[in-house]
């Protein structure tokens, strides 16, 4: 089991605050994937963005549960491939650049960055540290 830290917090900007997600899991290139696909929004607002978050983690729960064989889901930018306990996260536009993790590791970040979303920031609000042990 390897352990993964991930921050998520708030960055402020002049317009409001952008959510801002920041693992120690990086690929041979220092590029974290997972990172890139919670943060890819399609250009949508956080309150806009739930459904799609909920969505993911059905998919999820439906692959994990045998009720589907797999499922892409995917956004602007970013995919993931939820299969048998796998999470495949990959560029749309280049599949063959990915990063795995195990379907139940993607599940719980999924489901704490969705709630992250949900909480609306506070003034000097840093955030949330989730520290997740992960198979690879």
């Amino acid at each position: 089991m390897q352990t993964i830290n991930i921050r998520f917090s708030w960055q402020h900007r002049d317009n409001g605050c952008e959510p801002v997600c920041k693992s120690d899991l990086r690929n041979l290139d220092g590029v974290s994937l997972l990172d890139c696909v919670l943060m890819d929004d399609g250009g949508l607002s956080n309150s806009e963005t739930i459904p799609w978050l909920n969505e993911g983690i059905q998919r999820i729960e439906a692959v994990a549960t045998g009720r589907m064989d797999s499922y892409d889901w995917d956004r602007e930018t970013w995919g993931v491939e939820f299969r048998d306990k796998a999470a495949k996260i990959y560029s749309l536009r280049d599949e063959g650049y990915f990063q795995i993790l195990s379907l139940s590791a993607f599940l719980k970040v999924l489901r704490a960055w969705a709630g992250f979303l949900q909480a609306h920031p506070n003034d000097g609000d840093a955030g949330a540290l989730i520290n997740l042990s992960i198979e690879r």
